[in-house]
């Protein structure tokens, strides 16, 4: 075994030897080829109808470097040509092959572009109605983060992968889905939301519709605002606890919110013929000089139920309806306020 190792040895020592550049012959053959491509060439260059000419040298050498570029430059050329060419082929080969869905395909993946940017940017209104509406902080640490609902989506899909017995083994679902459905994900995580703005709104709104904002009536002039006065009928100054909204004697008056009838009652010096009705909230609305009632004490109205009509009953200077708005809480208020809210 030492034998043929020794052997061998010795052999590739002989090898390298002999294509050493210190072997005579080999440092000969490389000279020769240095001295062969350090030789010039000269070109003579005759321009057509000139009687002068110019001429150039140039070493083998350079001419084999420009003539080894250029073929490599060419052959890149066709070898770029050559995958354009095929890039194009298989995407007319799908084409042929998915037909319509291939379009759809298309369409679809610009649909859910569309689709992340306008959920984004309903995401940001929700977020700022929800800082809006005072909401609680950690309702919004409840959502978990774009990270995790990500991975959660991803994982999920993993698993419909595996077991997705059509999936040939290697292939994965197209990217597009991925995305569609942390879509989906982040969509439902958000959920809780929405529900916080819903439920606020829809209890703003349940306690508006039972506040005193509709118009007692749709015209008016209004001939006496809320608050300190001259009397029309004694000339002295009082505080006016209403509004004297005038009209002609026998117009429609209405009731400005849902409630039940406390009040149908006269009074000779006062308001005439009037009603009182109670409201939720601690709200009661009165309608004073009414020339005609149609409603009666315990009966329930719906907001712009028509309840009377304007008169001149009591101590007035015309026909007239006197309006008051009274808080339990706070005593009566200016009604103009109410009115302002444009509900008719």
């Amino acid at each position: 075994m030492k034998g043929k190792r020794w052997r061998m040895k010795k052999k590739i020592k002989e090898i390298t030897s002999v294509f050493s550049q210190d072997n005579p012959k080999i440092k000969k053959q490389i000279d020769r080829v240095k001295e062969k491509g350090h030789q010039r060439m000269t070109i003579l260059v005759i321009p057509h109808g000139y009687d002068s000419s110019f001429h150039f040298q140039i070493s083998i050498f350079t001419i084999v470097f420009f003539l080894g570029l250029t073929l490599g430059l060419l052959a890149l050329a066709v070898l770029g040509i050559v995958k354009s060419n095929n890039t194009r082929s298989e995407l007319n080969q799908l084409s042929k092959i998915y037909g319509t869905y291939f379009d759809s395909y298309i369409g679809n993946v610009t649909q859910l572009e569309e689709m992340q940017e306008e959920y984004s940017k309903l995401n940001e209104n929700m977020l700022e109605m929800f800082s809006l509406i005072d909401g609680m902080d950690e309702e919004l640490l409840k959502i978990p983060s774009e990270e995790i609902i990500r991975n959660k989506a991803y994982d999920s899909l993993a698993v419909e992968e595996k077991n997705d017995k059509e999936l040939e083994v290697g292939r994965k679902y197209l990217s597009e889905i991925y995305d569609l459905r942390a879509l989906k994900h982040r969509m439902d995580e958000n959920q809780r939301l929405v529900e916080a703005n819903f439920q606020f709104l829809f209890q703003r709104a349940n306690v508006l519709s039972k506040l005193p904002l509709f118009n007692p009536m749709y015209s008016y002039n209004l001939t006496s605002p809320f608050g300190m006065r001259k009397s029309p009928t004694t000339g002295y100054w009082e505080y006016h606890d209403g509004l004297d909204m005038a009209n002609a004697t026998g117009t429609p008056i209405y009731a400005t919110a849902p409630g039940r009838v406390a009040r149908v009652t006269y009074s000779n010096v006062g308001y005439g013929y009037h009603v009182v009705i109670q409201h939720d909230f601690g709200y009661s609305t009165l309608y004073g000089h009414c020339n005609r009632i149609f409603v009666r004490s315990g009966q329930e109205v719906k907001a712009g139920e028509m309840i009377a009509e304007v008169g001149a009953t009591g101590n007035v200077t015309g026909p007239h309806l006197h309006y008051e708005i009274f808080i339990s809480e706070e005593g009566k208020t200016d009604p103009e306020q109410y009115l302002q809210s444009g509900v008719y």
